[in-house]
């Protein structure tokens, strides 16, 4: 509750509360109310034409329970952004590639058939992945260009990528990491199917789904579990199970 004095506002607490209840709640930074609103006074009459406003932590007076969640909730003067959209830089993107055309899963493979047969692919993860293979099949999303997902998908930087592309010699993911790229590359595959069409798949792997216990499927994909939950998710609403 605040009380006025010679125009200006002073907060005041009402109920029970001693001076030591204060400091013992919200530290050394209130020593006294009184003592507050005496220097509030003192600083009204030696400053007539300078606004001021004292500055005491807020507390919340009028519930039983006080928790630091609820701080700002009643303050806005002290909080004016609160409830207004925040300013958030756009995450940095594997800028400079060239799109090139087919399935995710074709364009990582280098044209080598699989027939979405699992052997194949534990032989190719064995050997590893071109790092240009990868790279291509990043370039058939717009998604997996963000640098967290490029991150994820091939173990490497962006510009430890653009570097060891430029070498002679060509550089392989490990069997691991092979294996994590084409868990991306299939579920964005999937998800397509699913959705007819990739703009849609790409815009629910970014989405968080309550059945996913709120994570977004592209954050599950890189973990073998995590992409065989998602991949099962797909699968029934591919059949209907879930609306």
């Amino acid at each position: 509750m605040f009380t006025s004095y010679g125009n200006r506002k002073v907060l005041r607490v009402l109920g029970d509360f001693s001076d030591d209840i204060l400091r013992l709640v919200v530290g050394r930074s209130v020593y006294s109310i009184e003592s507050d609103i005496e220097v509030a006074e003192r600083r009204d009459r030696s400053n007539p034409d300078k606004g001021w406003t004292m500055r005491t932590l807020h507390i919340e007076h009028e519930t039983a329970i006080y928790h630091p969640r609820f701080f700002w909730r009643d303050d806005r003067a002290r909080c004016p952004t609160e409830g207004s959209a925040m300013f958030s830089a756009k995450a940095p993107r594997f800028t400079g590639l060239m799109k090139v055309e087919g399935n995710p899963v074709a364009v990582l493979l280098g044209g080598r058939a699989w027939d979405e047969e699992p052997m194949f692919i534990i032989r190719y993860t064995q050997e590893g992945f071109d790092l240009q293979d990868v790279v291509n099949m990043l370039s058939t999303s717009e998604l997996y260009r963000e640098s967290e997902l490029v991150q994820l998908i091939t173990g490497k930087s962006i510009r430890t990528i653009k570097r060891l592309l430029k070498e002679p010699k060509p550089t392989r993911l490990g069997q691991q990491q092979s294996m994590v790229a084409f868990q991306y590359a299939h579920a964005l595959e999937f998800a397509s199917e699913v959705f007819h069409g990739q703009a849609r798949a790409e815009e629910w792997l970014n989405k968080a789904t309550k059945w996913l216990n709120g994570y977004r499927p592209v954050e599950l994909i890189e973990n073998p579990l995590g992409y065989q939950v998602v991949n099962t998710y797909l699968y029934r609403m591919k059949h209907g199970v879930y609306q």
